[in-house]
């Protein structure tokens, strides 16, 4: 089992309307939202998606349909989705005190 985190780092910019942003192996985050759950879990889940399927391949399919979306809402975007969708059940787990590294561990196959 690959054992490996996240390195993050807080900015103090980001371009409007971005909180964080995950540029593989590093999530950085604009300072006031570092410690906000959703959003940490959130990135966590692009990292883990960048990770599972391979960094470079993982970019490339992101911008494809990052344009392909281009002018939807950004929930439309599949991989955005699927960040949201998976940042609130981890999000959810965490606030209830519940250790969320399971379901990482059997979704993403690492901790």
């Amino acid at each position: 089992m690959l054992c490996i985190k996240p390195i993050e780092l807080t900015i103090f910019w980001l371009p409007e309307g971005i909180a964080a942003i995950t540029l593989w192996p590093v999530i950085l985050y604009r300072r006031t939202y570092r410690t906000d759950i959703s959003i940490r879990a959130h990135e966590f889940i692009h990292w883990y998606q960048a990770l599972k399927w391979g960094v470079i391949p993982w970019y490339i399919t992101y911008l494809v349909l990052k344009v392909f979306y281009r002018g939807r809402p950004i929930f439309d975007h599949p991989l955005e989705k699927i960040a949201y969708k998976e940042g609130r059940i981890v999000s959810d787990k965490l606030l209830r005190n519940e250790d969320a590294s399971d379901y990482l561990n059997i979704k993403y196959g690492v901790r």
